[in-house]
């Protein structure tokens, strides 16, 4: 793979770089969230690619969840399934473990994605 925005480091985060498909390059979330925004193929759907990556971090944020579009590539960090407690809880009762409580949704789903990038 032939990189153009890197560094000479391995652990460098590149923000675009060059494959066999094309330009990947990292867009800032007001230029991707353009209304106006002209989709790069409108001959039907893209194949979807869903790769599971583990960068071995020693804070624990490791785990990634990618998704390939076309050409463009989706990445969430994955913070794992967090288990909504039961009404027999221990925790129900001092407030700890609810979702509302902890600045999460009602689910405990809001913090199990975190991040977006978009490369194009």
């Amino acid at each position: 793979m032939a990189t153009e925005g890197g560094g000479k480091e391995m652990n460098e985060i590149k923000t675009q770089f060059t494959t066999r498909e094309g330009l990947y390059k990292l867009l800032p979330h007001s230029e991707y969230s353009r209304p106006n925004r002209v989709p790069f193929n409108s001959q039907g759907s893209n194949p979807v690619r869903v790769s599971f990556v583990n960068l071995n971090d020693q804070s624990g944020n490791g785990d990634r969840l990618c998704f390939n579009v076309g050409r463009e590539l989706y990445f969430y960090i994955y913070k794992g399934v967090r288990k909504v407690p039961t009404r027999a809880s221990p925790g129900l009762a001092s407030g700890v473990g609810r979702g509302q409580e902890q600045g999460g949704d009602s689910g405990g789903q809001g913090d199990r994605w975190a991040g977006r990038r978009s490369y194009f």
